[in-house]
């Protein structure tokens, strides 16, 4: 990261925590409800399933369809949502805190398992729940970085990609068990100076309000599309299908179990303008 967006970064978090110590001084007068709270469990925004940069820890495996590099392909992510401040706001709840994740992919096929590709990302998210209604808005940093195996067997034309960017996303719960979001990015700053910087999600979920083996076990699907001014505004599309296993005594701890099929451009940074397929399999656990 460059020393003027790492000073960015520091300057956004001393901010944020001087006004987090202003606002928290009359707290200790409301109730539980009102008050506002220091690190709470709330994360407001529930993390989008079939999402390929959401970050949360995971592994994959993906069998790549019709490509002439890649066959069996191992992906992971290291990465979570930790709330810092929460509050009361028009009618609702709003918290912020941090989020940050490495999102890294494998050959299998190579004989020592080459890393092709890992992006570190951390970001900051503001986000907002009333009701059903839930909203998350985010500043963050990307950077991709090639495996040093890659580059020593493939000769590639490098592109150092790295941008900071902003994000809203509006999400819906619909009843018990559906879910629809939708939202737009914008890079505002990147290298190379090039990429066109408009982005947009679309997305649905689907949460079993039936669960099997003592409410432990959920039936769960998504789909995720993409699409970026940079790649002609062509979509990308994720879909995910599995079960959720559930802990009754806390909202947030799950492990997915899914089967996921991928279309469209590299989620993977420097690879962002390459066309890929795969079916796969993977586990995600949040926390």
């Amino acid at each position: 990261m460059k020393k003027n967006n790492l000073s960015f970064f520091i300057a956004a978090i001393l901010i944020f925590f001087a006004v987090s110590h202003a606002g928290a001084g009359n707290s200790s007068e409301k109730t539980d409800h009102e008050k506002n709270i220091i690190l709470p469990e709330e994360t407001l925004f529930d993390p989008l399933m079939a999402d390929p940069r959401w970050p949360h820890f995971s592994v994959s495996y993906q069998s790549y369809i019709d490509d002439n590099e890649l066959k069996n392909v191992g992906a992971t992510s290291f990465g979570e949502t930790f709330p810092f401040y929460s509050g009361n706001a028009f009618g609702g709840r709003w918290t912020t805190g941090i989020q940050a994740a490495v999102f890294a992919f494998f050959n299998l096929d190579a004989d020592s398992m080459d890393l092709i590709n890992a992006d570190y990302w951390v970001g900051i998210p503001v986000a907002y729940r009333k009701d059903n209604l839930s909203g998350l808005f985010r500043i963050f940093h990307q950077s991709s970085h090639l495996g040093d195996e890659y580059l020593l067997y493939n000769k590639i034309d490098r592109v150092n990609l790295s941008y900071e960017s902003i994000d809203l996303k509006l999400s819906c719960d619909i009843d018990r068990a559906f879910r629809v979001y939708a939202g737009t990015g914008y890079i505002i700053h990147k290298e190379p100076s090039g990429i066109d910087p408009l982005s947009a999600q679309l997305g649905m979920e689907y949460r079993s309000p039936q669960t099997f083996l003592s409410n432990r076990i959920r039936p769960i699907a998504a789909v995720d599309l993409r699409t970026w001014e940079e790649n002609n505004w062509d979509f990308d599309v994720s879909a995910r299908l599995g079960v959720q296993l559930e802990n009754i005594e806390s909202k947030n701890r799950k492990v997915q179990l899914m089967l996921e099929y991928f279309s469209g451009h590299s989620p993977h940074g420097q690879f962002y303008n390459r066309t890929i397929e795969y079916a796969g399999l993977g586990i995600h656990f949040y926390f």
